[in-house]
């Protein structure tokens, strides 16, 4: 195996919302999911080169390699009560005054991410680099490589619900979130913001306990220690 190891640090608060879950309620799944890091790598290519076709080129690459995905030491969650402005339904206004629940995540130490990949892992690592921000545009990081990473601990990253034994693991007081990722099938234009004619729906859900444990919760908080899975 080829692994290109990266490590996310967020000089920020971050949030995810889950998917399917309405924007007024928007409890955030406390790590990126799958696809959002996939297509974060599309995004820096075509703004790389300039060109959607180099997009492309990454997307069909990178749509199913291996993705492992390590959380950080220690995650806050945080939830506040906002009041926001959403376009008004009426003439007589612009906008108008909503409320709503959202969730941001507060990371001490970085997240890192594994790609499996069996060539172009220069290139990959180097798109890696340039990486940005992660989903949404409040969600900012910075990313460096670790280019002698022999691979993940895979009693440290997050695991499909169904390869967790419970016999052998305490589950309570883990977080289990589902998270989208992209289907094998998908193609480009399904993805792509610059093509109209996008039809059917490229993600799949797929639900992940992830190797955390809850340490202290609060009124309007919780907090997460990193815990190994026994594989």
């Amino acid at each position: 195996m080829s692994w290109v190891c990266a490590s996310l640090h967020f000089p920020a608060f971050f949030s995810y919302r889950i998917p399917n879950l309405s924007p007024s309620y928007a409890l955030t799944s406390i790590i990126p999911g799958p696809s959002s890091l996939r297509l974060a790598l599309v995004d820096v290519a075509i703004k790389l080169k300039g060109s959607v076709d180099y997009g492309k080129e990454i997307f069909n690459l990178i749509k199913s390699v291996r993705l492992e995905i390590e959380p950080p030491d220690r995650v806050s969650v945080i939830k506040f009560f906002i009041k926001r402005l959403k376009p008004s339904k009426t003439k007589s206004s612009s906008f108008e005054e909503s409320f709503g629940l959202r969730e941001y995540c507060h990371f001490v130490g970085p997240i890192k991410i594994y790609f499996d990949l069996p060539n172009r892992e220069e290139e990959i690592a180097e798109l890696l680099e340039k990486l940005r921000r992660v989903g949404t545009s409040d969600s900012l990081v910075s990313c460096q490589i670790s280019s002698k990473e022999k691979g993940p601990d895979l009693s440290l990253t997050c695991k499909l619900l169904n390869e967790i034994r419970p016999e052998t693991n305490n589950l309570k007081g883990r977080p289990i979130v589902t998270l989208y990722e992209i289907d094998k099938d998908a193609e480009f234009n399904q993805v792509n913001p610059y093509f109209r004619g996008r039809k059917g729906k490229p993600y799949i859900n797929k639900t992940y306990i992830l190797p955390l444990v809850e340490k202290m919760k609060g009124e309007n908080f919780v907090l997460y220690e990193k815990a190994r899975f026994l594989l």
